[in-house]
Formats: structure tokens, sequence, C-alpha cells
């Protein structure tokens, strides 16, 4: 398994083919998280590769984010007695369109399509990856960031959502779906979760 933090672009790229998961070269943006090995669910220790085709040219960036829910909502989860919600790996294709994230920043918001969740109910702080749990459905899990005060941890951000730490950098990319949605006549956005066991050294 390679270290975190040498993870490529290019690596990704050759996983999604690896799997047979879908690129797009057609001006939509390819939205890949990466989920770290590490069970901490309170830290920022994710990372999501954002890229796309404009004008013969690929734009690429990389981010900051966390894949699964804090501490506040492992402990208080939103579904009650079903738990937290932690989204799956896979692809899922065409669930999120651009609006309003609980009616107070620009995001990405699950419009479209089912995903899937592992529902973690113990409430402690370890997160729980079992397949007997997962559950199927629009479940609001969203690409948001962390508000604009950039938290240092996870806590009360996120219930499951993919967040960004950092607000500036999602605002920017929000702004870009924005023109490239309207550019490329397409409303809809596709989201990929990998995990860090998927990369070898």
């Amino acid at each position: 398994m390679k270290e975190f933090s040498t993870i490529t672009l290019d690596d990704v790229k050759s996983k999604m083919q690896q799997k047979g998961y879908q690129i797009f070269t057609d001006g939509k943006p390819n939205i890949i998280g990466i989920r770290n090995s590490i069970r901490d669910s309170n830290q920022f220790d994710d990372t999501c590769f954002v890229w796309w085709n404009e004008d013969g040219k690929e734009v690429s960036h990389q981010y900051t984010i966390t894949t699964h829910p804090g501490y506040y909502y492992l402990q208080n989860p939103i579904a009650g007695n079903r738990g937290a919600a932690i989204l799956v790996p896979g692809q899922y294709i065409e669930i999120w369109g651009l609006g309003m994230h609980r009616k107070k920043q620009y995001a990405l918001c699950q419009y479209f399509g089912n995903v899937k969740v592992y529902r973690d109910n113990n409430k402690d702080t370890k997160l729980d990856y079992d397949p007997a749990t997962i559950q199927q459905g629009m479940f609001g899990i969203d690409g948001h960031h962390a508000g604009l005060n950039d938290a240092d941890v996870v806590g009360p951000y996120s219930a499951g959502c993919q967040v960004w730490r950092y607000h500036q950098p999602h605002e920017d990319l929000m702004q870009d779906f924005k023109r490239i949605s309207a550019k490329y006549k397409f409303k809809k956005f596709s989201y990929t979760l990998l995990v860090q066991e998927d990369f070898t050294t």
C-alpha cells in the first residue's frame, strides 16, 4: 500500500481505469475522493482530486477533505438509532447538482441519485465499515466545506458528507463548476470514492 501523501493524479487515473470506472473527457469534472486507511474519524486526513478538460487543456486540483463523519455525529447520529452514515467506496454517477447545502453555502447536493452508506451505530470514535449495515438511498451526502473558520477538526461539520477543510478553495471550485456546467451544458455531477488500500507501492 502506498503512503497516502505519495498518491498522485496519475495513480488515480490508472486505478480508475483498472476498476472500469468512467472517466469524463467532455468537460464534466472527475471528482475523486481518497479515504485514508486511518480510522480516526475527526481529522481532515483524506484527499480529493478534481480534473476536467476545457478547451483542449486539462485543469486539475487537489484538496484536503474528510470522507466520513466527525466525532459529534458518530455519537449523535442524525438518523437516530440507524447510526451515522459513512459513504461506501465506489463510483456514483450523476448524483449531485449545484445547490445550497442546508441553506448556508453553495455546494454539491445529492439531488439526483442514490448512494450506499455504512451505518456506524456504536457511538464510539472509531469508524466501522461493516458490510452488514449497508443501506442505499438519498441520505443528503453532499460535497461542501467546513464553514468560514477553516476548522482544525471535523467535529460537527460532517454527518457523512464529503467535506472540504478550507472554504475558499471549495467556493472557487463551485464557481468553476457553475461556469463549466453552463459552458458544456450539464447539470449533474458524479463522484468516485477510492481508498488508500486501492493503491499498491
